[in-house]
């Protein structure tokens, strides 16, 4: 077969396929043109990322470093949570081992308030009856804890106040971080808040306000709010509103995203 005779059998055959092909060159050509410099430099910052991905970044030097780093975290951390944590003597601690946790509740709040009122009486010291506590004892164990923490702050203060003789100890209210029956949980610093109104001579008032730091006394009590004022009916007396704290520090909560 000679190639006229194979051109006039297969002309329209031999036409596609030609015609394929130049429409292809053309096609290739324009998207060339449009998107090739494009591809190109997306084809060399590919390269360039590879041959990045295959050498080493960091080095032993860079890990042992990095250790070190974390382990003056961590020192960091721990010793931020003894400063802020507040830390409650194990006589006010719940323990599983004596008991129901409110019966422990009941017996310390009990030995501490006839203590403190007996010995604040004999100096002729007017302390809250009831210490702030609820008359109601609360049914969650966490709550009696907390509340354990409060009077075992309370305890520390007014002990301090009938050293110093402060005339009036009174108005004491303690209040729980409402994030402990709140959804979102109590965060990483949980504040159990304990307020009270102090007079007498400023004298005694002020040295009691400075014994809460005086670390020589026992950990410094953080305070968060702090008003003194002349007393209205005595002007020879002041009257302090303040706020102590009674905090625990909690690991922040990993993000689960």
């Amino acid at each position: 077969m000679d190639l006229n005779e194979y051109w006039q059998e297969n002309k329209r055959f031999v036409l596609s396929v030609l015609g394929g092909c130049i429409v292809f060159l053309i096609v290739n050509q324009v998207v060339d043109s449009a998107i090739g410099d494009d591809l190109r430099a997306q084809r060399r910052t590919r390269t360039s990322v590879e041959k990045k991905l295959k050498d080493p970044r960091f080095g032993a030097q860079d890990l042992a470093r990095a250790r070190s780093q974390y382990s003056s975290l961590i020192a960091a951390q721990e010793e931020l949570a003894k400063s802020v944590g507040y830390p409650t003597r194990p006589e006010f601690q719940l323990d599983p081992q004596k008991g129901s946790a409110g019966g422990q509740y009941f017996s310390i709040g009990s030995n501490v308030r006839e203590d403190l009122l007996r010995r604040a009486g004999a100096r002729n010291i007017r302390v809250a009856q009831d210490l702030g506590l609820p008359a109601l004892a609360p049914t969650r164990e966490d709550e009696l804890a907390r509340h354990l923490d409060a009077l075992d702050l309370l305890e520390r203060v007014i002990n301090l106040g009938i050293e110093e003789r402060v005339e009036r100890i009174e108005k004491i209210d303690i209040k729980l971080d409402p994030g402990l029956r709140g959804r979102h949980g109590v965060g990483t610093v949980e504040k159990t808040r304990v307020s009270m109104k102090l007079v007498g001579n400023s004298g005694p008032v002020m040295r009691l306000i400075a014994a809460t730091q005086d670390k020589s006394r026992g950990r410094s009590i953080l305070i968060e709010e702090l008003e003194v004022l002349p007393e209205r009916t005595k002007k020879d007396q002041v009257r302090a509103d303040i706020t102590f704290i009674a905090s625990r520090l909690h690991a922040p909560k990993k993000d689960e995203n």
